[in-house]
Formats: C-alpha cells, sequence, structure tokens
C-alpha cells in the first residue's frame, strides 16, 4: 500500500493517511465522525497492526480489515469482538513499548483512554506539585506535599473536614501563597507572569452553597468562562453553545441560575469550565449539595468527561461511597501529606 492507512467503501477509497505509529486510526476516528456512511459497510486496510491498533479498530467499529504485517498480540483482541481480518505477514510482537504497556485486565475504554494519553490526543494538562508547604494564621496546613499528575489523568482527594483539601485547590489556583515549594500547571509556574496569562485554562469547581436570586441566566454564567478572553463574538457563542451540550444543559440556557436544581447548577459550572477551555478541573466537594439523582447524574458526566474531552481533573470529597463510582485513583490527605 501507498499509504499507511486506507478505508474503503464499495472497493472506493474514501479515506486515506500517511501518518504513522496509531495517528492514522485517531485521524480515521474524526473521520467517522462526521461520515454518514454506515460503519459495516467499510473495509480497512493497514500496514501494520499490533494490541494497541486493533483495540482501536475495535473501538471505531470497524469489522473487516486487512493488515499487511499482523502481530499475534492483535489476535485475542479482533477474535473476542468478532472482527474478520487477513494480513500479508504474522510476527509474535512489534517492537512497541505502547505494546508492552497495554495490561490484559483493562477494559476497552481504558485502552481507548490509555492509548489517546499517549497519542496527546487529550484535553489535559499536567499538574506536578513539589514539596509544597502552606500555613494560615501560622498554623502548618500542608506539609511537603508532592503531586504529579500526567496529561488526562483523574485523581480524587480523600480525607477529614479541615484537613487541608481546600487549601490545597486554593493553593493551585494561586489563591494561597505557599511558604515554600512549587506548583508548576504544563510548564508555568503559579504564580508567574506566564501562568498570570494562562489562568483560564485552570477551571474550579466549587461547593454549591449560593442562595442569592440575582438575575443571570444559564448561558450567561457559562459565557463567564470566556469573559476577558479576546474572541470574535460568533466565537463566544460557538463555546457555549458547545460546552452546553457537552455537558447536557443546552436545553435550559434561557432559565434563571438561582432557580435551577443543585444538579443543574453543577452541569452549568462544569460547562462554564469547558467554556473557556479549562485543560485543569479542580472540584471541590462537588457533591455537598446534591440529592441522590444529582450525585449519579453528576458522576456520569465527569465519567464521560474523562473519556472523551480527557481534562485534567483533580476532585477532592469526603464522600467515598460517591467517588467510587467514578473509579478514579485515590488518595488520602492527611497530616498535610497525600498517601
Amino acid at each position: 500500500m501507498e499509504h499507511s492507512l486506507i478505508l474503503l467503501h464499495n472497493d472506493q477509497i474514501v479515506f486515506t493517511s500517511d501518518e504513522h505509529w496509531l495517528y492514522p486510526l485517531f485521524e480515521l476516528e474524526q473521520y467517522l465522525i462526521n461520515s454518514a456512511i454506515p460503519i459495516e459497510q467499510l473495509f480497512l486496510k493497514d500496514k501494520i497492526a499490533g494490541k494497541a491498533a486493533a483495540a482501536l479498530i475495535v473501538r471505531l467499529g470497524i469489522r473487516n480489515c486487512f493488515i499487511e504485517l499482523l502481530s499475534e498480540r492483535a489476535l485475542p483482541v479482533f477474535e473476542q469482538y468478532g472482527i474478520k481480518y487477513s494480513y500479508n505477514q504474522m510476527v509474535d510482537h512489534i517492537q512497541c513499548r505502547t505494546e508492552d504497556l497495554i495490561m490484559d485486565k483493562m477494559s476497552m475504554e481504558e485502552t481507548y483512554l490509555f492509548l489517546r494519553k499517549r497519542a496527546g490526543k487529550v484535553q489535559g494538562t499536567t499538574l506536578k506539585i513539589k514539596e509544597l508547604a502552606v500555613e494560615i494564621s501560622g498554623k502548618s496546613i500542608l506539609q511537603d506535599l508532592e503531586l504529579d499528575l500526567g496529561r488526562g489523568e483523574q485523581l480524587v482527594i480523600q480525607g477529614e473536614n479541615g484537613g487541608g483539601k481546600t487549601t490545597l485547590l486554593k493553593s493551585i489556583l494561586g489563591l494561597i501563597n505557599p511558604v515554600h515549594g512549587s506548583i508548576l500547571i504544563g510548564e508555568e509556574l503559579v504564580g508567574s507572569s506566564a501562568w498570570q496569562k494562562n489562568r483560564h485554562q485552570t477551571g474550579y469547581l466549587n461547593q454549591e452553597i449560593t442562595r442569592n436570586n440575582f438575575p443571570i441566566t444559564s448561558a450567561e454564567v457559562v459565557a463567564i468562562g470566556v469573559s476577558g478572553i479576546k474572541i470574535s463574538n460568533s466565537e463566544r457563542e460557538y463555546r457555549i453553545e458547545l460546552a452546553m451540550r457537552k455537558t447536557g444543559c443546552f436545553s435550559i440556557r434561557n432559565e434563571m441560575f438561582h432557580q435551577l436544581s443543585g444538579g443543574e447548577k453543577q452541569r452549568i459550572s462544569i460547562a462554564r469550565c469547558l467554556c473557556q477551555n479549562a485543560r485543569l478541573l479542580l472540584l471541590d466537594e462537588p457533591t455537598s449539595y446534591l440529592d441522590e439523582k444529582g450525585k449519579e447524574e453528576l458522576a456520569e458526566l465527569l465519567i464521560d468527561l474523562s473519556r472523551n474531552e480527557a481534562p485534567t481533573m483533580l476532585l477532592v470529597s469526603h464522600d467515598s461511597n460517591w467517588t467510587d463510582q467514578l473509579k478514579w485513583p485515590h488518595k488520602t490527605l492527611k497530616n498535610g501529606k497525600l498517601w
């Protein structure tokens, strides 16, 4: 094949890619999103495929494929999901670090998100905290705290009330100055001039405790996410609508914010963060004022965001029964440190 990947419909080429590694399949994913061709009518030709490529082919919904060089590690994936395949040459494995990192116990969704992160196809940024110490009114709250989150990763921090969880988030937001230590969001040091220019890349979802009747619509709250950002009116409206559709709250765009339920307000707040293109989301006890239905809907929304938008998300909560639904990694904040 001249191209690294070819997609055919009724023997006619409808898509090609000359990229390498897994990038042709991610390009194909974008093509399929906008294509009206039934997936079952498509035939894929790929130069090389191992376990990782096989997982993406399954995720895309492709049912028939030809692989020039096929790894034996791809066979269990194809056979488990009933993919019809043929090949020109088979090898026992492909020399690729990604192949070795995919664990058998990983679900298809976990594998997909892992591969997106490896390919840099995520919204998130990195968060690195080193030797962070914070005092409030002379009292030590955080002591030599260390944290390292990769792009698109999620983490739940649990701990007792008053243990420093909110203090940690406010430090990341630059609202509290540390005694010593550093916080890096991407390559920017919190407090630096470069960080000041890009503060909108960090979104904050606080505990829902607002009890005023200020006359502002849901869409106007979401629009706060782009206030101060120099964009055209058309881009502004596009961002607002897209963020509200992604979070399932576009239908209530004209309703007064103060009249919404707790769960609806949280959706609007997350939409505000997406509207500002936040690459790091900080969520402070987001279920504090939600009923059981609201908690369930919020969990579903956050899981969906982690799979699709994949921003880096740091959530603090004492509600372990709820956070267990997310199936995110957990750490405990105790005595000023993360364990």
